[in-house]
C-alpha cells in the first residue's frame, strides 16, 4: 500500500496527539495535519480497533478504545496515531490474516518507515485464536523491522508475545470465545433437537405469523406475495425484475426499514426451504462463508409446518436458480440459447447479433463455432414454435399420463439401485473387518475400504433423496398446471416466459446445415430436468 492508497482523510487533535481516521468523528473538530507522515520524520504509531457486533459499533466501544489508545500514544511519545478500525467482525470466526483492516494496517506499516509501533486496547481486540496475529501479522512486520514495538493499553511497558503473562491473556481470550461459541451452539442444537423443533432466536419468515397461544405457526396475508414471487420466477423472471414489479405495485417490503423490495430480498425468499414446509438450520458452510452445506449435513425437519409452495413449483424454481448461476439472461431475444447443436460438429451453437446501429431490421444468428455455418434466429424460432404448438395440441393428455408412468418407473429403478448399493456396502464393511492388522499394507487397504464405504453411503443418500423427491412431485397437484403451460399459444408469452418453457420442455435441438437446415427436436420426457438428467446418468429406464 503506497501513501496514494492511504484512505485516512480526517484529522483530529486530541491532547496534543493527531488522530487520523477513515470515517468522521461527529463530536470532534477537524484540523489540518502540519506535516507529511510519509516524507517528514515524525514519531508515528498505528492503532487497531475491533468490535464484534453492531451493538458495539453504535455503542461506546469505539470511543472507549480510541480514548485509551490516544492516551497511551501520548505516554509513549508519539505525535500521530493512524487508526485502523474493523467494524462488526468476530476475532474468533475470522482470523487476523483474513481481516481487511488488519491487512491494510500491516501494509501501511511495511510501506511507511515512520511507523514505529502498533497500539491496541487489549488482547481480545486483535485475536481470539492465540497465534494468528503473532504469526501472520506481527511476524512479517518484525522480520522487516526488528525494533518495531507493540503496546496494549492494559499492560505496562511493551507487549511481548513471548511473555508468559501475555500468553496467559491470549489463552484466556481464546477460552472465553470457545465457551461463548459452545453455549450458543448448544442452545441452538437443543432447540432444533427438541420434540417440537423451532427456529432458534429468530422471527418467522415473511408470509407467516407465530401465534402466542400455543406456538402454532400460521400463514398471514403476505402469503399470496410469496406464492406470486415463486410463480414469476418459475416463468423466467429475474430477482431484479420481480423486485421492480413488486415496487411498481407498491407492495410493502418485508422489512419496515427497507426503502423497497430488492433483488436480495427476493433471492432470500426463493432460496428458503421454509416455504415448502421444512425447517432448515445450520445451513451455512461456516460463520464467514454463506455458501450452503449439502442437504445431508444440515439440520432439516421436513413437513414442520404448512407450506406455501408445492413441490412442483419449488422444483422448477430451484432448477432455474441453478441454471442461472452462469449469469444466464432469460429475457434475451435468443430464447433457444444452449439448446441448439450443430448435427455434424456436435457443437453447441453460439449467438451473434449483427444488427447495425439504427437499423429497424434485426440481424441475429445462431452460429456453429466449428464449421462457421449459421441460421437466422427468426427462421429457427418460427420452425420451433410451429412444431412446439403442434406437439402439445396433439399430445398433452398423453404426456400427463406418460409423466406419471415415467416417475413410477424411475422410483422402481432407484429402489433397485439402492438395494444393490446396500448389498455392496455390507460386503465392504465385512471386508474391512477381516483385514489383517499385521499386513504391511494394512493402513493403505483400510483407507481404501473406508473411502469406498463413505462414497457408497453418500450414493445411497443421494438416491434416497431423489426417490423421496419423485414421490412428493407425483402427489403434488400443481403437476397439471406446470404441464398446462405448454398448451397455451407460445407466441403469447414474453421472451423470458418462452425461454423458461422451452428449457423445461426441450432437451436439445439439432440442426443439419448440410441437409437444407433440417431440424430435429428432442423433447424432454418430463418437466423435471435435473431428475431426468440424473436418471440418464444412472441409466435407469424411463419406459
Amino acid at each position: 500500500m503506497s501513501h496514494m492508497h492511504f484512505m485516512h482523510k480526517y484529522t483530529y487533535l486530541i491532547n496534543g496527539i493527531y488522530l487520523l481516521t477513515e470515517t468522521p468523528r461527529p463530536n470532534l473538530q477537524q484540523v489540518n495535519l502540519p506535516f507529511n507522515i510519509f516524507k517528514d520524520s515524525i514519531p508515528l504509531a498505528t492503532s487497531y480497533i475491533r468490535w464484534s457486533d453492531d451493538g458495539q459499533t453504535f455503542g461506546h466501544s469505539l470511543h472507549i478504545q480510541e480514548s485509551e489508545i490516544v492516551a497511551r500514544a501520548k505516554r509513549e511519545g508519539f505525535q500521530v496515531v493512524a487508526s485502523f478500525i474493523e467494524e462488526a467482525k468476530s476475532a474468533y470466526h475470522i482470523p487476523a490474516q483474513k481481516r481487511v483492516q488488519m491487512q491494510n494496517m500491516k501494509q501501511f506499516i511495511l510501506n511507511n518507515k515512520n511507523v514505529k509501533a502498533v497500539i491496541f486496547y487489549e488482547e481480545s481486540r486483535i485475536t481470539r485464536l492465540i497465534e494468528d496475529f503473532v504469526l501472520y501479522v506481527l511476524g512479517p512486520i518484525k522480520e522487516a523491522r526488528p525494533n518495531f514495538k507493540v503496546y496494549s493499553t492494559k499492560i505496562e511497558g511493551e507487549w511481548n508475545e513471548n511473555n508468559p503473562y501475555v500468553q496467559a491473556r491470549l489463552s484466556f481470550a481464546h477460552e472465553e470465545s470457545v465457551e461463548k461459541s459452545r453455549r450458543a451452539s448448544d442452545y441452538h442444537t437443543s432447540v432444533v433437537n427438541s420434540s417440537k423443533p423451532e427456529r432458534p432466536g429468530s422471527r418467522n419468515p415473511y408470509g407467516y405469523s407465530l401465534t402466542t397461544k400455543d406456538n402454532t405457526i400460521e400463514t398471514n396475508e403476505n402469503k399470496t406475495i410469496v406464492i406470486l414471487i415463486f410463480y414469476l420466477y418459475s416463468y423466467g423472471y429475474s430477482d431484479r425484475k420481480i423486485a421492480n414489479l413488486l415496487n411498481e405495485a407498491e407492495i410493502p417490503p418485508p422489512s419496515i426499514d427497507a426503502k423497497g423490495w430488492s433483488d436480495s430480498t427476493v433471492r432470500y425468499i426463493l432460496n428458503n426451504r421454509w416455504y415448502i414446509g421444512d425447517l432448515a438450520w445450520f445451513t451455512r458452510t461456516s460463520f464467514d462463508n454463506s455458501k450452503k452445506k449439502p442437504e445431508e449435513d444440515i439440520f432439516l425437519f421436513k413437513n414442520h409446518h404448512e407450506p406455501l409452495v408445492g413441490a412442483n413449483l419449488w422444483n422448477v424454481t430451484q432448477f432455474f436458480r441453478n441454471y442461472k448461476q452462469n449469469k444466464d439472461h432469460m429475457d434475451s431475444p435468443f430464447i433457444l440459447r444452449d439448446l441448439i447443436y450443430c448435427h455434424e460438429c456436435k457443437e453447441k451453437l453460439v449467438t451473434r447479433n449483427s444488427t447495425p446501429a439504427k437499423s429497424k431490421k434485426k440481424y441475429m444468428y445462431y452460429c456453429c463455432p466449428s464449421c462457421k455455418k449459421k441460421i437466422s434466429s427468426e427462421k429457427i424460432h418460427e420452425s420451433i414454435f410451429a412444431d412446439f404448438s403442434l406437439r402439445w395440441g396433439r399430445e398433452l393428455k398423453y404426456y400427463e399420463k406418460q409423466t406419471e408412468r415415467i416417475l413410477n418407473r424411475w422410483k422402481k429403478g432407484l429402489e433397485q439401485k439402492i438395494n444393490d448399493l446396500n448389498e455392496n456396502l455390507e460386503k465392504l464393511k465385512y471386508l474391512l473387518s477381516t483385514l489383517d492388522k499385521n499386513n504391511e499394507y494394512y493402513l493403505v487397504l483400510k483407507e481404501i475400504f473406508e473411502m469406498q464405504i463413505l462414497s457408497t453411503t453418500n450414493e445411497i443418500q443421494e438416491y434416497n433423496t431423489t426417490r423421496e423427491q419423485i414421490d412428493i412431485l407425483s402427489k403434488d397437484e400443481m403437476q397439471s398446471e406446470l404441464i398446462g403451460r405448454f398448451k397455451q399459444d407460445i407466441h403469447s408469452y414474453s421472451n423470458e416466459e418462452k425461454r423458461a418453457i422451452f428449457l423445461l420442455a426441450i432437451e436439445k435441438i439439432g440442426i443439419n446445415f448440410s441437409k437444407d437446415n433440417h431440424i430435429r427436436i428432442d423433447y424432454r420426457l418430463t418437466p423435471y430436468v435435473e431428475i431426468e438428467d440424473l436418471m440418464k446418468q444412472l441409466d435407469i429406464e424411463s419406459a
